[in-house]
């Protein structure tokens, strides 16, 4: 048995086990959560305080749910006072962020078939915490030594032990299937997990060196990615940057890191090494003062970049700055970088008004939409926050007969809406309509305009079918309801676009073979729309493929053989190869008569190779420089909340084994009570020292 085989065996355990409990947490609707359900994923109480707000306190502003998981006990080798001391800040440092009592009830989960602490925030149920309790001290001298945790994540055959009452122990495969069946029992909207991308060993790994982070954050990272592939669903992902946030610059608003500050000083106040005496406790110092003035996300170096139009005629060029998690834009004419600002995971979507204007749109950590569009001349309108809209990926864009930009969106409750068109403030043109729930649904559809002028939208599910649906020719708000196509089996990867004959051409990778395949949607006997028999063009792709019109007006497919491959281009006049060494899906745009294809280079840093072809000759490819590492902020000022400090909705909370209520801080086989007040033993360190963990 492989490994992933044998992943899949002990997830489906997992969650046996889980369902097998008596009364067990299902997690709270989408609807309790007005749509926002994350799911978090740390290795210590403080890390989601530290490097992942204000994101997270302002989920909770907003009426949102929040799970956080602690994947050790954080108890650093000194044993039970110092870890329920620690859980003990942060249940304090959580009713902070939810401006409530901090009271909360305790109980016991299993998942993986294993013991987890669990505890509720009474005033809001909505905010749930849960501690795995991994024994947590270095296993060597420090740092460049392995910890349990980045052991048992490394090290074949071993195993890492729980702390606490419950003696029992995870190898690998145990964690990946406990954490598996933590996301298919809360079905959340985002995960958000530390950074796994840092690939420089555990052992290497030193305290303020530049780059270098904490083993356990890294082996948290590698594990939840893991366990997302053996849970998969439409949710959002984004990762964290760290410890090398102290080497960036400050990206936070005044009031994100006043919010920010209050919650980890009140967590402090209960952590002896950052606080040795609490009433005089001074948090955040060194470190821990540059942390919370920063959030940084990982992004992918697979990400797309985006392509437009500049009114003068040369192209734009826009990414999310790896080392500034911001839009950048780069005017092909000069090219020179801009930083345009924001604070986001996700990629970049760039159009063209009518007038010629250039607009982007993307996307913060809590799912809302921002754009930004030019005025009449270079400048860039201020971000404004499109309105009544959380999505939990970055839409896709295609520009109306009447120019005007129109967006398809997944939402935060799981369904696809077609908003017909937006105006330069983020004023949308018309309400939103929602399409039919397509159970099963994968992400990445696809949408174009048929001849008629009606939407027409593609999409998978994850049995690997292609379905169809189109607007109402009557009534554009309302929507036909899904038709299967036939012979069509998807693996996702989907592109469409109306070509010059007024057909939609269909474009997906198949559930087999992995090669690109081609339909064409045109009239049939009687007058009737048809779909051609499938095509395969003969090569395989990753990723998703960029689509668009070539210097000839004819439909262009360009894809990435692999990471760190070529690009395939494919038009009517056959297959192209292009390039080498690219790592990103490509974009695709035809500028003053040339097709010009960008796409992320296989460099350290964040280069982009740039390819022009004009009457059918291709000019020497071009490296452009990396963006600025400079210039991300914060859109703006907290956006109004859904509900300001909602009365939260029943959420029936998770009963304790033998159907007990527990007070919090009591464990059964502990001999007494646990609740920190005593036994908070161990050296304290001189105040103000350092506390990188």
């Amino acid at each position: 048995m492989d490994v992933r085989s044998g992943l899949k065996v002990a997830v489906r355990c997992a969650l046996l086990w889980v369902l097998a409990l008596p009364g067990a947490w299902a997690g709270p609707t989408l609807a309790e959560c007005h749509g926002m359900k994350n799911l978090v994923f740390v290795a210590h109480q403080d890390d989601d305080l530290l490097f992942m707000n204000p994101d997270i306190d302002q989920t909770i502003d907003a009426g949102g749910c929040v799970e956080t998981v602690y994947l050790t006990a954080a108890e650093r080798g000194e044993g039970m006072g110092y870890m329920l001391g620690r859980a003990r800040g942060v249940r304090a440092a959580y009713a902070v962020m939810a401006d409530d009592s901090d009271s909360w009830t305790e109980s016991i989960v299993k998942y993986g078939g294993r013991h987890q602490a669990r505890f509720s925030l009474n005033a809001n149920p909505r905010v749930v915490l849960i501690h795995m309790r991994l024994e947590d001290p270095w296993l060597g001298k420090g740092w460049g030594s392995l910890t349990p945790l980045s052991r048992v994540e490394s090290v074949k055959g071993t195993s890492a032990k729980a702390l606490g009452p419950y003696n029992e122990s995870y190898t690998r495969a145990d964690l990946v299937a406990a954490l598996a069946a933590m996301i298919a029992d809360y079905q959340p909207t985002i995960i958000r997990h530390m950074d796994d991308s840092i690939a420089i060993p555990y052992t290497s790994l030193c305290w303020r060196c530049i780059g270098h982070d904490h083993p356990d954050h890294i082996a948290s990272a590698k594990l939840v990615r893991d366990a997302m592939l053996l849970a998969p669903g439409n949710y959002d992902e984004a990762a964290y940057v760290d410890y090398p946030t102290q080497e960036r610059g400050s990206n936070l608003t005044v009031t994100e890191i006043a919010s920010k500050v209050a919650a980890f000083k009140r967590y402090a106040q209960d952590d002896y090494q950052y606080c040795p005496v609490p009433a005089a406790c001074k948090e955040p110092l060194g470190t821990a003062a540059s942390w919370v003035q920063r959030t940084y996300y990982v992004v992918r170096h697979d990400v797309p970049p985006a392509l437009t139009v500049a009114r003068h005629g040369s192209y734009l060029l826009f990414t999310t700055g790896e080392q500034n998690s911001a839009a950048n834009m780069l005017l092909g004419r000069d090219h020179r970088w801009e930083p345009l600002g924001g604070r986001t995971a996700d990629g970049v979507v760039a159009f063209n008004w009518a007038d010629g204007a250039a607009g982007i749109m993307t996307r913060d950590a809590t799912g809302q939409l921002w754009i930004k569009s030019q005025e009449a001349g270079p400048d860039w309108r201020a971000w404004r926050l499109v309105p009544g809209m959380r999505s939990l990926h970055l839409p896709r864009v295609l520009t109306q007969s009447n120019g005007r930009p129109a967006f398809l969106v997944l939402g935060d409750d799981d369904r696809l809406r077609y908003c017909p068109g937006i105006a330069p403030d983020g004023r949308l043109d018309a309400p939103c309509s929602a399409l039919p729930v397509l159970a099963g649904m994968r992400r990445g559809p696809a949408f174009a305009l048929a001849g008629n002028g009606r939407v027409v939208v593609l999409a998978g599910d994850r049995e690997g079918r292609l379905w169809i649906a189109t607007q109402n020719v009557k009534s554009p708000d309302a929507w036909e309801a899904w038709r299967k196509l036939p012979m069509a089996r998807s693996a996702g990867g989907l592109a469409a676009m109306r070509n010059a004959q007024g057909f939609i051409e269909l474009y997906w990778r198949d559930l087999r073979s992995g090669d690109m395949m081609r339909m064409v949607r045109g009239p049939g006997r009687g007058g009737r729309v048809r779909w051609s028999v499938p095509q395969s063009l003969g090569f395989a792709y990753v990723g998703r493929p960029a689509i668009g019109l070539n210097e000839y007006g004819q439909i262009a497919v360009a894809a990435l053989e692999r990471v760190g491959g070529s690009l395939i281009l494919y038009e009517a006049q056959g297959v192209t190869t292009v390039g080498a060494n690219a790592k990103s899906a490509p974009a695709l745009r035809t500028v003053g008569g040339q097709l010009v294809l960008v796409s992320r280079s296989s460099d350290v840093s964040q280069t982009y190779w740039l390819w022009k072809r004009a009457n059918g000759s291709w000019e020497p490819p071009r490296l452009l420089a990396a963006p600025p590492g400079t210039g991300g902020e914060s859109y703006s000022e907290p956006a109004p909340v859904i509900a300001p400090n909602p009365a939260p909705a029943p959420i029936p909370a998770a009963p304790p084994l033998q159907n007990a209520t527990l007070p919090v801080g009591w464990h059964p086989k502990a001999g007494g009570t646990l609740d920190g007040t005593a036994g908070a033993s161990g050296p304290a360190p001189a105040a103000g020292s350092v506390h990188p963990s």
